[in-house]
């Protein structure tokens, strides 16, 4: 018995020398376990659990996908109250005697679609109540004007010009006959003029604009050459501070000239082509939702004080205006 094992040990040992050789195809196939441990995993290793129904594993806890608009329109519903209501130079809301500023209530509601590579098509509702109404126009309420406007459009890129038409109905509920209606056609140019400065966004974000009466004004022409800029505190080194992070600084100028619009409006008696008025304008916009952390698809609320001065250069027409308020209101 004590014999036969070393000889079985040799014939173990001859087995184990001679077994690679049986096998050279398989461990061609199959790599030695040092390899195996050293290659990658084929799937990779997660604790995150799997959803069934999905592709792959689900991010628990991940950046959610930024909620698009179910359909491309854009709407914007804005109350304003304001000291005057001043258009184009002229005070709407001054009377004799009027001493304290009455307040002006103004509504405007707004709607654009994006047409995507056909353009916007757009339009404008916007209502002026005045408290004071009763010494203007006696026993008529004080809805004073309603305005309806409705327009087109079109970017070009290749130029960062931006074209629009329009047309604008003017109504005046405490009058009759043809002084309750007027209506212009316009055509407005604006630049995205972030090329022309090598920076992120506009600058000056210029434009012109030429309004030419058809109704009650016909014949009269007025253009209009403006600049702004808004300056988001988060950009010049608030993003972190509270309050001022959520604030837009917005100055703005704009310079008007007409052609017989005064005269027609009979507001002068000269039919003249000269520069009409100045307005200055300095806006601060802040944004509530954005504070808030209001979810993007209830869109955002926003409250902007403002202060405007309206300086005549048409002092046979106009008079100098010193005007402000405060904006509220809701955009999606």
């Amino acid at each position: 018995m004590s014999k036969l094992v070393p000889a079985g040990c040799l014939v173990l040992m001859l087995l184990s020398m001679v077994s690679p050789a049986w096998g050279d195809d398989q461990s061609a196939q199959k790599p030695a376990w040092l390899d195996v441990i050293k290659q990658p995993a084929t799937q990779p290793a997660t604790s995150q659990p799997y959803k069934p129904g999905t592709d792959g594993v689900e991010k628990i806890g991940g950046p959610e996908p930024e909620w698009q608009k179910p359909i491309p329109l854009s709407v914007v519903v804005e109350y304003c109250l304001c000291s005057d209501y001043i258009f184009r130079g002229i005070n709407f809301s001054e009377f004799p005697g009027e001493g304290r500023e009455l307040p002006n209530n103004q509504l405007t509601t707004a709607f654009k679609y994006d047409l995507k590579e056909f353009g916007k098509v757009g339009a404008t509702f916007w209502f002026e109540w005045f408290a004071g109404q009763e010494h203007l126009t006696p026993g008529q309420g004080d809805l004073q004007e309603v305005d309806y406007s409705v327009y087109y459009q079109y970017t070009i890129d290749s130029i960062a010009t931006t074209l629009e038409t329009g047309y604008i109905e003017y109504t005046f509920p405490p009058l009759a006959g043809d002084a309750a209606n007027d209506s212009e056609v316009y055509l407005k140019g604006s630049w995205d003029d972030s090329k022309l400065w090598g920076t992120k966004a506009p600058v000056l974000n210029p434009y012109l604009a030429w309004y030419q009466g058809v109704d009650l004004a016909e014949g009269a022409t007025w253009w209009e050459a403006g600049v702004s800029h808004d300056f988001a505190l988060a950009d010049m080194g608030q993003a972190d501070t509270p309050i001022l992070k959520n604030i837009v600084v917005s100055p703005s100028v704009v310079l008007g000239a007409q052609h017989n619009y005064y005269g027609k409006l009979g507001v002068s008696p000269n039919q003249t082509t000269q520069l009409a008025n100045v307005l200055y304008g300095l806006q601060v916009k802040y944004n509530l939702g954005q504070a808030l952390n209001m979810p993007a698809k209830y869109g955002n609320i926003y409250i902007a004080p403002f202060v405007a001065y309206s300086e005549a250069l048409d002092t046979d027409a106009l008079k100098d205006w010193f005007y402000g308020g405060v904006k509220v209101g809701w955009e999606w």
